[in-house]
């Protein structure tokens, strides 16, 4: 077991005025030189928590076969599946999809067995123009993105549409960010900078903002570096695009809280607030060597024109081409992870960035609510994980034919580190 010990640094009169009194927390087991592997420590009102990931080996093991699957080649309408944007459980064990095929909000049970459907394609209430992904609030209220301009579709969890949430100022486009909090804010993110002409590659931004639960603006949480974006050629006709092993801005929610990251870093900041969202927290963890060599360079351009080997030479020469150009700017180093989930038991989960030379299965690590590291997972490189849960992984996926299907698969909870 995980052992804890409490430290708080003596104040002396000499130095009165100290930033602020720092309570460390060390838990686990400490090494030679009495370290322990996780430590939370408190600074000025941000609670920090730093991960040592060289000696924290927990794991959660997922189950080999799924428990429940949704989809078929063949059969009934409800059970083909085609351009599936999301799905989360409710707390009944049934099962809500969005199918973008049909523009439909689907409802299976916690077997798999088609129950019900809702919307359809158009402009009037209740339907979509473009029906993206879900979000599942307590009581079990889905509230489903549509597009173009984008906004919401809230359901109850009958099915039955309740009204169109619709943001001011409105997004034409999806968000760069969209994920909505237990009470119905809405967070979401614009790209604040656009590519310019020329070679030169230049940096953008994503400012994310909170929308009250009618769509009016309410608060912008901060503007964060995107990427470089610009192109290998200086002809407006050739593609945009951003080097090799690029960071950028990650962000999702979780409960009340905003959680927003930057791939160049491994961490995470957890925002609270109600009229202002502030740092709550700052969640850090360890990682290996990031270096880029020439290897693995040479791999990700392999592995990017066998990827599209059937286009056609046209197609190639304008599209592949500038992806593997030799004049495409690397970044310095690995991102540290690649992306970011919010689990709903409150747990966040960060996929570590896979290189190109091992680039599947893809490892998981989750993080309690305090930022406490509590367990690896190895999951396969499905097309789309879909939702964690406390004791399941939602996912989607497609077999060699292109027939997509939603899998839930058991997940384990976390074994003890020695």
């Amino acid at each position: 077991m995980a052992r804890c010990s409490y430290y708080r640094p003596k104040m002396t009169r000499r130095r009165p005025l100290l930033a602020a009194v720092i309570l460390l927390v060390a838990c686990g087991s400490p090494d030679a030189s009495g370290r322990s592997a996780i430590i939370l420590r408190d600074s000025a009102g941000v609670r920090i928590a730093e991960n040592d990931l060289e000696r924290l080996q927990a794991t959660c093991e997922l189950g080999p076969s799924p428990t429940v699957t949704i989809g078929r080649a063949e059969g009934a309408e409800e059970y083909q599946l085609y351009r599936v944007f999301g799905a989360r459980r409710l707390s009944d064990g049934r099962i809500a999809l969005v199918n973008q095929g049909s523009q439909q909000l689907r409802f299976y049970d916690q077997h798999g067995r088609f129950v019900s459907q809702s919307g359809r394609e158009g402009e009037g209430p209740g339907e979509f123009r473009n029906a993206f992904y879900l979000w599942v609030l307590p009581g079990d209220t889905v509230w489903v993105g549509d597009y173009r301009p984008w906004r919401y579709l809230v359901f109850a969890p009958d099915g039955q549409w309740v009204r169109t949430v619709q943001p001011d100022p409105m997004y034409v486009n999806p968000p760069g960010v969209m994920s909505v909090l237990d009470d119905g804010r809405t967070v979401l993110a614009d790209r604040t900078s656009r590519p310019r002409p020329g070679t030169r590659f230049h940096l953008t931004h994503l400012t994310v903002v909170v929308h009250d639960a009618d769509g009016s603006l309410r608060d912008t949480i901060g503007t964060y570096p995107n990427g470089r974006w610009g192109r290998v050629e200086d002809d407006p006709q050739t593609l945009t695009l951003y080097p090799l092993f690029e960071s950028f801005a990650r962000a999702t929610s979780a409960g009340s809280r905003i959680v927003i990251a930057h791939m160049s870093k491994a961490e995470y900041s957890v925002l609270a607030g109600t009229d202002e969202f502030r740092v709550e927290r700052i969640v850090r963890w360890t990682t290996g060597d990031r270096t880029i060599s020439s290897a693995e360079v040479e791999a990700e351009r392999r592995r990017m024109a066998e990827r599209y080997s059937d286009m056609s030479p046209g197609d190639r020469r304008r599209l592949v081409a500038p992806l593997v150009s030799p004049d495409r700017p690397i970044a310095d180093e690995f991102p540290a992870f690649a992306t970011l989930r919010a689990g709903r038991d409150g747990r966040i989960w960060v996929r570590q960035y896979s290189r190109p030379t091992a680039p599947e299965p893809h490892e998981w690590l989750a993080f309690d609510s305090e930022g406490r590291f509590q367990c690896r997972a190895t999951i396969p490189a499905f097309d789309e994980v879909l939702e964690f849960g406390s004791d399941y992984l939602l996912v989607e996926d497609r077999d060699e034919l292109g027939v997509e299907r939603v899998f839930q698969y058991p997940l384990g909870p976390p074994s003890q580190d020695d």
